[in-house]
């Protein structure tokens, strides 16, 4: 490759989806390596979102290998089975070391077996420590990766210094399509100061597989992977836009009042947007009965459709990300991210 420093890295390892093909074609491997399923505990129970779909959807967009990154839960497996053609084992778990960290951090782990999981499990429940975890999963030898590390959940204070603190507990780091431009760019930053592996990948939860993905060589799963680590990989990015997130609220929206269309229950289902009123009815519409919405229903959905449209709560969300950008970006640079 021409586009390489002298470490042997790529200088930059972004590329668009032709130049994809084209090493694709030449042997190299490629996947969306986050990806949600009905399973989920936030994902609506629709056709598009269950996994025998998206399992053959990616395959149809030439994606290699397939891995269903489910909060907390591997069930999707259990619904298709384990051992289809690409398909890879994972989970996104997710884990609050109140000592050395102070937010919630979560991570895609790949290649495990059941018991592997129930370990995780085990070990996030009654440790709560994030070092006991990495090191379970380096001695396990299974592949993980920091997801979407600027992001903490609804409620939470981002612990800037401990993301710099914990950076180098993991192999790779995640370019997220759920992230605007300028977080994802700290993201990338992140990675190339501490000579860290780099994945692009969706986040989807609506069903959106292969919008971004990793290309890099590998005839198995951990080969793959491996080179991603050495930074001997590539990725097709994409990011949150204004638009973007309009379309999908749009589409959550319509998935969440189309009780038909839910080809299972999902008493559980919620939704940390910090919004109120949209989580309290998603909560509410998921304790409805298939058929069930009545006229208050079908005008709360409106109104939830003409609020999204004016832009507003998009808008809200934007500045707040725009702003966490800012933040990281002044925080890497005065904290010397490649310390």
């Amino acid at each position: 490759m021409k586009n390489r420093q002298a470490t042997g890295r790529p200088s930059s390892p972004i590329i668009g989806p032709d130049e994809a093909r084209s090493l694709t074609a030449s042997g190299w491997a490629s996947a969306d390596l986050h990806v949600h399923t009905r399973h989920s505990y936030d994902v609506i129970p629709t056709r598009q979102t269950d996994p025998l779909r998206l399992y053959q959807e990616a395959r149809r967009l030439g994606m290699t290998y397939v891995a269903f990154t489910d909060h907390d839960t591997m069930d999707a497996y259990d619904q298709i089975g384990w051992t289809r053609e690409g398909l890879v084992p994972a989970v996104e778990v997710k884990i609050l070391d109140p000592e050395r960290v102070g937010h919630t951090v979560h991570i895609n782990v790949y290649a495990l077996d059941r018991n592997q999981f129930r370990e995780i499990q085990r070990i996030i429940r009654t440790a709560g420590d994030i070092g006991i975890l990495t090191d379970y999963l380096k001695g396990e030898s299974l592949p993980f990766v920091f997801n979407h590390p600027f992001w903490h959940e609804a409620g939470e204070k981002i612990n800037l210094q401990a993301v710099l603190d914990i950076v180098d507990l993991f192999p790779v780091l995640e370019y997220n399509m759920g992230r605007i431009a300028r977080l994802n760019v700290q993201a990338l930053r992140l990675a190339k100061a501490r000579k860290k592996g780099l994945v692009a990948a969706t986040d989807t939860h609506i069903g959106e597989i292969a919008r971004a993905f990793t290309v890099a060589p590998g005839t198995t799963f951990r080969e793959f992977f491996d080179n991603i680590r050495r930074g001997e990989s590539r990725i097709v990015p994409a990011d949150l836009t204004l638009a973007r997130l309009k379309a999908e609220t749009e589409i959550r929206l319509r998935q969440l009042f189309d009780k038909a269309g839910w080809i299972s229950s999902k008493d559980g289902l919620k939704i940390d947007t910090g919004i109120g009123i949209l989580d309290r009815t998603v909560a509410r519409m998921a304790k409805t009965r298939p058929g069930g919405t009545g006229l208050s229903d079908r005008l709360l959905e409106r109104l939830l459709a003409a609020i999204s449209r004016t832009g507003i709560p998009g808008s809200i969300y934007f500045k707040s990300q725009r702003d966490l950008a800012d933040r990281v970006s002044g925080f890497l640079g005065g904290a010397g991210a490649s310390a």
